[in-house]
């Protein structure tokens, strides 16, 4: 028999990284059992795969996977899947989640840790993937006509005809128009704003623009100094400030304060923009512009052409811009900030342009006519002698940056 005493001064770290040998005769599992019972002080046992190491593998995994997803997206490596099936199967992560955590508690003495770490590298995959989903713009589901992840059945035969009586069975599922049919029944609140442009007309300008969920878009003039209209979940309201000669207004375009546009479902694919509001906005193009918009997710489409824009600073979160300069304004600064989003640009060409980007993870594409004169900066041909010029400066995370020349 081992004596006790013995066994304290017995050094199990040799087991550490137990071999396949020691499996196969049962050693490993016997000295588990061993220093559990017996409590040695100086025994020291390591599982199979440490917790450490999951982690490493986990972070390893989930960054190999974001990274190649952005890579696919953007160079058109292989076809999406659908993205609406991928984002309704977020449960999948909480029960891979529970399994890993689950296997780690128990693992080393009940022979589990290649289940926790075939759960671990599940999960360290699904995770970027539902991720993905949100920020994506794959224009191949985009002329799709069926925008969702779940196709409803048609009612029964035998349904009631007057569905609102207080006993009728509903056989309609609630939340269907959240993804088929998107704002149907929710009811939008529509709403119109003008202002006429003061005598005499103001020379300068200011209009700030703050938004939601929705589709922006700016893309005519009018001769009033602005003409607006929201169809939005949440109703807008607009004011309007003068500084003390009245020369120059300062408009401002917002979501009415502690309105409710809660659970609004938001897709970026583009081209169905009614699905979820839209705020269209037309300014006079007498003055010179400056122009802030600050919106957290949607679309924006703002053709800035016909106005001279002396400054325009565009704050997005996860969100689709596609914004036009023009040449009206002797000098243009353009700053844009963003997070998961898709911006394109385009600039004329008879103008110098000064292009500088900040930000990690992005995919940068700017016209090969621009040449890279810093790590992150690009001027256009001739711009040194340009008498119009447009400065943009770009600080995104994770986003496609697009500029062009027209």
């Amino acid at each position: 028999m081992i004596g006790r005493r013995h066994l304290r001064t017995t050094t199990l770290t040799t087991l550490t990284g137990p071999s396949t040998r020691f499996k196969q005769f049962g050693i490993w599992q016997f000295a588990v059992s061993l220093n559990r019972d017996l409590k040695l002080p100086n025994a020291k046992l390591e599982t199979p795969f440490p917790m450490t190491s999951q982690r490493k593998l986990f972070w390893g995994l989930f960054f190999i996977t974001l990274g190649v997803l952005f890579l696919a997206r953007n160079w058109g490596l292989f076809a999406m899947p659908d993205w609406h099936f991928v984002r309704g199967l977020w449960p999948v992560l909480l029960i891979l989640g529970g399994i890993a955590l689950m296997l780690n508690h128990y693992g080393a003495s009940r022979g589990s840790s290649a289940a926790s770490m075939v759960a671990t590298t599940a999960l360290a995959v699904a995770i970027p993937f539902w991720l993905f989903s949100f920020s994506t713009r794959d224009r191949q589901w985009r002329d799709r006509d069926d925008y969702s992840f779940r196709i409803d059945p048609p009612d029964p035969p035998d349904a009631p005809d007057a569905p609102d009586a207080p006993d009728a069975p509903d056989f309609d599922d609630d939340d269907d128009d959240d993804d088929n049919d998107r704002g149907s029944n929710r009811r939008k609140t529509v709403g119109t704003f003008a202002e006429d442009m003061p005598t005499p007309a103001p020379t300068e300008a200011r209009f700030v623009l703050e938004g939601g969920a929705a589709a922006f878009k700016m893309t005519d003039g009018t001769s009033r100094l602005i003409d607006a209209r929201s169809e939005a979940i949440t109703p807008y309201s607009m004011s309007i400030d003068r500084n003390a000669n009245g020369s120059a207004p300062t408009i401002r375009l917002q979501p009415v304060k502690n309105s409710r546009g809660d659970g609004v479902n938001i897709d970026l694919s583009g081209d169905r923009d009614v699905d979820f509001g839209e705020v269209a906005v037309k300014l006079n193009e007498a003055p010179v512009w400056d122009m802030e918009m600050d919106f957290g997710a949607g679309a924006a489409e703002f053709d800035l052409r016909r106005y001279a824009v002396r400054k325009l600073k565009i704050e997005a979160g996860a969100a689709g811009l596609e914004l036009r300069l023009g040449d009206k304004a002797t000098q243009s600064d353009v700053t844009i900030s963003s997070g998961m989003a898709a911006v394109k640009i385009r600039v004329p060409k008879n103008v110098g342009v000064k292009i500088t980007t900040d930000g990690g993870l992005n995919a940068t594409d700017i016209d090969d006519d621009f040449e890279r004169v810093g790590n992150n900066t690009y001027l256009s041909p001739g711009y040194n002698a340009s008498t119009k010029k447009i400065s943009i400066r770009y600080d995104g995370g994770m986003s496609h940056f697009e500029v062009d020349r027209e």
